[in-house]
């Protein structure tokens, strides 16, 4: 996250806190006045949940923003008021000793605004202490984009290798002494290194060289180890480095662009999207922007009502929410949620100052996934959230996703097609659709074998998704078939890119056992009409592909 935007965030949780300690004479009336009705009508259930509600909001809050004495006292009278509603408290029906612990409560704080005296703030949201540029240099990394890769092999070299990663839109220096690898990083940091692990002056030469540049700590890029052997030690070897993956001989070229493409888009994806639910405003508002200057997206919503539109039009990655909130108990809106079979994998997590470990084993029981405690420091709920949003993302694109190719599957495709459709629709905006299809593609499995059609398919996969827009979708509608959904794009651009892409399809050599071959794919591209439904585009398109298979197939033909 850029440095100014990081100033900003900070300011405004500065905003935020002040707002809250400005605001913080108004929550005290709001409880004594509260307490005044109770003591009025002690036996008045209504009147006691009203109170129980402001205190639990101040518990959750006070300490959040710099209060955590306050917020401590108020969690105990919490307790104590909730016992004695349901008639658990030791003074039985006796309200006394919650009205005087709640009286002393607002004395002490009301002494304490007056005096102007002050906690400790809260703990910064950084997840660690940032280090002085001169205890810890700042690594080096390559420039934002840079696909350079440094190829390190050994005496022949690995030029097929080198000439494979060049047609998947790399740039590939080859290195043949591992000498010289430290002065060209010296000279220019590429965003990879494909190291050869064993060099004629020792076995784990290169990853002893990588141990030692790890060690330094000066420079940051991927690494990639390829070796003749796969055994335990080598392997260990290459983790105790720091390396970032292990190929072994022969290598699955695809398998290790499909790696590197991640591990050099890791820091590209977009944030977690989290929806924040919380009737207090300033809670609600403080914990998002903790979580936005870690580098989520974030949306709040204060009223339960509100929540199932959110679902909707935001689909979070997970719901943050209080467990206690007017008119509808967080429990149940958990439960609310569930019904819905869109959203039955979609994290929820508790927070709240709630203590009691059975009412939170209660919550989680009704769909909740984890309960967290108010006030909670800002690294712990951020790694908290971090990791369930990651494993949610994973497994959802488990199910979206082709297992052979990692696109979008039939399914999903269709989904996506029909949202995008739809936006086209509304924006008066062109939308651009391609069917593929690989030519004589049973030829190839009758004469090199199912797997190597399987690696036939995952090049075209990663071509396509090398040479297409972050916008565009592609998946693996079925088989050797393609689609390519292209938001803003008239059929005529669609086309230039799509025969791009056939043209380096075609000139990528494909492997089997004893021979290299080529094989290339025939496309139609149209573009989404005012009366065009997702059904009729991908028929539209189907046509203009067997256009193309029927005037000689490894050619694209807009319609």
């Amino acid at each position: 996250m850029p440095e100014q935007h990081k100033g900003d965030i900070v300011r405004a949780l500065d905003d935020i806190r002040a707002a809250y300690a400005a605001k913080l004479p108004a929550r005290l009336q709001e409880i004594a006045d509260a307490l005044q009705l109770c003591i009025d009508e002690p036996g008045d259930s209504a009147r006691c949940a009203v109170l129980l509600h402001r205190l639990h909001s101040l518990a959750g809050s006070a300490g959040s923003f710099g209060f955590a004495g306050l917020g401590t006292r108020a969690t105990a009278l919490e307790a104590l008021l909730n016992a004695f509603i349901k008639g658990t408290a030791p003074g039985g029906n006796d309200f006394a000793p919650v009205a005087g612990g709640v009286r002393q409560m607002l004395k002490e704080a009301q002494a304490q605004l007056r005096t102007g005296a002050s906690e400790a703030p809260p703990p910064a949201p950084a997840a660690v202490p940032a280090p002085t540029p001169a205890q810890v240099p700042a690594p080096q990394q390559a420039q934002p984009g840079s696909r350079l890769v440094y190829l390190v092999q050994d005496a022949e070299g690995e030029a097929g290798l080198a000439a494979q990663l060049r047609h998947f839109g790399y740039e590939v220096e080859m290195i043949d002494d591992l000498a010289l690898l430290r002065p060209r990083l010296a000279a220019r940091l590429p965003a990879a290194v494909i190291m050869d692990l064993a060099f004629p002056d020792g076995v784990m030469d290169g990853a002893a060289l990588l141990a030692a540049l790890r060690e330094e700590g000066r420079s940051r890029f991927a690494t990639l180890f390829v070796a003749t052997r796969s055994n335990f030690d080598a392997r260990l070897a290459t983790v105790r480095a720091g390396a970032d993956s292990y190929f072994p001989r022969p290598l699955d070229i695809v398998a290790l662009v499909d790696r590197l493409d991640a591990l050099l888009d890791r820091d590209a994806r977009p944030g977690y999207r989290i929806l924040v639910i919380d009737d207090d405003h300033d809670t609600a508002e403080y914990y998002g922007a903790v979580l936005r200057q870690a580098g989520m997206e974030v949306r709040v919503v204060h009223a339960p009502a509100e929540v199932l539109q959110a679902l909707v039009d935001y689909r979070p990655e997970l719901v943050l929410m209080d467990i206690y909130m007017p008119n509808c108990h967080g429990a149940e809106l958990a439960r609310l949620v569930r019904q819905d079979n869109r959203y039955l994998d979609v994290p929820i997590v508790f927070l709240s100052s709630e203590k009691d470990l059975g009412q939170q084993l209660q919550a989680i029981a009704c769909g909740a996934d984890d309960f967290l405690t108010k006030p909670i420091a800002p690294a712990h709920l951020v790694s908290a959230l971090s990791s369930r949003a990651a494993r949610y993302r994973e497994l959802r694109s488990l199910i979206m996703r082709d297992g052979l190719t990692g696109l979008y599957n039939h399914s999903a495709l269709k989904e996506q097609l029909v949202r995008e459709v739809a936006r086209a629709s509304r924006t008066l905006a062109p939308l651009a659709l391609a069917m593929l299809d690989i030519d004589h593609f049973k030829q190839v499995n009758d004469s090199y074998g199912h797997a190597v059609g399987d690696q036939v398919i995952r090049a075209l996969s990663r071509l396509l998704q090398q040479r297409l827009r972050r916008g565009d979708v592609v998946g693996r509608y079925g088989g050797e078939e393609f689609v390519v959904i292209m938001p803003d794009t008239t059929a005529a651009a669609g086309a230039k890119v799509i025969d791009a892409i056939r043209e380096s399809f075609y000139r990528l050599p494909q492997h089997a056992e004893h021979e290299d071959f080529g094989v290339g794919f025939s496309a139609g591209v149209v573009e989404a009409g005012s009366g065009d439904d997702a059904e009729q585009l991908l028929r539209r398109a189907d046509d203009a592909m067997y256009c193309a298979k029927r005037q000689g197939r490894n050619r694209v033909i807009k319609a």
